[in-house]
């Protein structure tokens, strides 16, 4: 796949997704409240629909005239407000486990469609510390996670119970950290344009270990800013390829970061059991801090990506990296098939 970058002169952009810790002071600023009219609706709708599998549900299925409000205004709030949104009011102790995964899946198929995030096939994440997994994933751990921008437009985090100590949701806008580099060091932002080939630790185990098409910093659409960062990723690719890192893309990405861990760009709180986080990975970036569990606190989100093809219009190599996730894991799981059915062949064993 080749795909050129769509290439600007680095101005400062007006939009509602550029604000900084002065305009979006605490998660008050972000918050959007379910009450029991809405919570009294949602399990109407899921006792309407419990003859359904979750995966085969509609937006139809979770729709009512009680929750197109607040529908409403979480859409605006991620499409054409500030990227980020937390939906608050969910009782975690009115609902099953499996009523709280439906719940989360009806509301987000108004904003998105769910897609699968591993190669298991789920398309709801587990986020919670798995000590005993030897390849866990970043979200698998308890580490502290930098700055980065997920695969697809939007993400939900639906929190479960959080941790005994740490675990802090930071996010900073994007396109703030664009305008603050147009002020301060404009001559890095050609670089953080141009971009890199990115390479994960999921492509390490397919055919294609690295991005044949580069994934810039910041890219246009008109007059659309827009996103998207995994330095890691870039300088996991160089390596891959053998090649050296870019000295102006380095100094630009240090720069990039730099600001990122700015207290003044950044939003930051605990998310609360019943809480769901909704996040714009086009505008935003997130990071989260150390947690630490204890014997009777442990730290468990809910976690589901969402495609939106009817989102902020981008250049296609960022939906190109979302795409990349799905046919990767495809191509895995196809791969995984494959030499189960060999290695029964072998044996006489079926499945």
């Amino acid at each position: 796949m080749n795909i050129e970058h769509n290439g600007h002169s680095p101005v400062a952009v007006d939009d509602p997704a550029v604000w900084t810790a002065a305009t979006l002071k605490s998660k008050a600023d972000v918050l959007l409240n379910m009450g029991e009219p809405e919570l009294q609706c949602v399990e109407q709708l899921l006792a309407n629909s419990a003859h359904k599998p979750m995966y085969s549900l509609t937006r139809e299925d979770f729709a009512a005239p009680a929750i197109q409000d607040l529908l409403g205004k979480l859409h605006q709030a991620l499409q054409d407000g500030p990227g980020v949104a937390v939906l608050q009011g969910i009782d975690i102790a009115r609902f099953t486990g499996e009523a709280l995964e439906r719940l989360f899946w009806g509301l987000a198929l108004h904003l998105g469609r769910p897609v699968v995030q591993s190669t298991r096939g789920d398309r709801i994440g587990h986020v919670r510390h798995e000590p005993s997994n030897p390849k866990n994933r970043g979200y698998q751990s308890n580490r502290e996670l930098g700055f980065h921008s997920d695969a697809f437009e939007i993400i939900g985090l639906l929190c479960l119970s959080g941790a005994a100590s740490g675990g802090t949701t930071e996010i900073v806008s994007g396109l703030a950290v664009h305008n603050q580099l147009v002020a301060e060091n404009p001559q890095l932002l050609p670089a953080l344009y141009e971009g890199y080939p990115y390479a994960t630790a999921e492509r390490s185990q397919s055919h294609t270990p690295v991005t044949d098409y580069r994934i810039p910093v910041f890219s246009r659409v008109g007059s659309t800013l827009s996103s998207m960062c995994v330095g890691n990723y870039m300088r996991a690719a160089a390596q891959t390829l053998g090649q050296a890192f870019p000295e102006r893309l380095d100094a630009a990405l240090k720069a990039f970061y730099e600001i990122c861990n700015r207290k003044s760009f950044q939003l930051e709180f605990l998310l609360e059991p019943g809480e769901i986080l909704f996040l714009n990975n086009y505008t935003t970036l997130h990071s989260r801090t150390e947690f630490q569990d204890s014997d009777h606190q442990k730290r468990h989100l809910l976690r589901l990506w969402l495609d939106v093809p009817d989102g902020r219009p981008v250049i296609p190599v960022l939906k190109a990296r979302g795409t990349d996730y799905e046919l990767l894991y495809l191509e895995t799981d196809q791969d995984k098939q494959g030499n189960e059915h060999h290695m029964a062949s072998r044996t006489g064993t079926t499945r």
